[in-house]
């Protein structure tokens, strides 16, 4: 009994693989575009779009932790950085806490399809404002 069981999932299996081949796109997709994205995809060196802002983002010490040094052009004090999850997404957060940068953070996100990370900068009393940075690795 085992084996007519066996025998026809095996069956279906193929019926249904055959009929995915027929269903295949006509393009190819990238695969940075299926990729979701991880921690890992913000380590690197990343220059900002709009300047001279540059950050290096590292695994941390201890396990699922970050490590950000901000600089513009000199180093920056960053205060705390971390990774969460919201809506399914990574995201990469740190704040600065220097002179001229009290409290000062970003929130970032990596798009796997432009291979960027991109989200907001905030000064305390200032509206958010969007940023990009681009890996200085690739």
């Amino acid at each position: 009994m085992r084996l007519l069981v066996y025998v026809a999932f095996l069956g279906l299996m193929i019926g249904s693989l055959q009929g995915q081949q027929a269903q295949e796109p006509k393009f190819d997709i990238s695969p940075s575009i299926a990729k979701i994205p991880e921690p890992a995809d913000f380590f690197g060196t990343w220059l900002r779009g709009d300047g001279d802002y540059r950050i290096e983002v590292a695994r941390g010490a201890a396990e699922g932790s970050v490590m950000v040094q901000y600089f513009n052009p000199d180093p920056i004090n960053v205060e705390s950085a971390t990774f969460s999850v919201a809506d399914g997404e990574v995201l990469l957060n740190f704040v600065l806490r220097d002179t001229g940068y009290p409290g000062s953070s970003y929130e970032l996100v990596f798009l796997s399809e432009r291979r960027i990370l991109l989200g907001s900068y905030t000064r305390p009393g200032a509206e958010p404002s969007q940023v990009y940075f681009l890996n200085q690795g690739e």
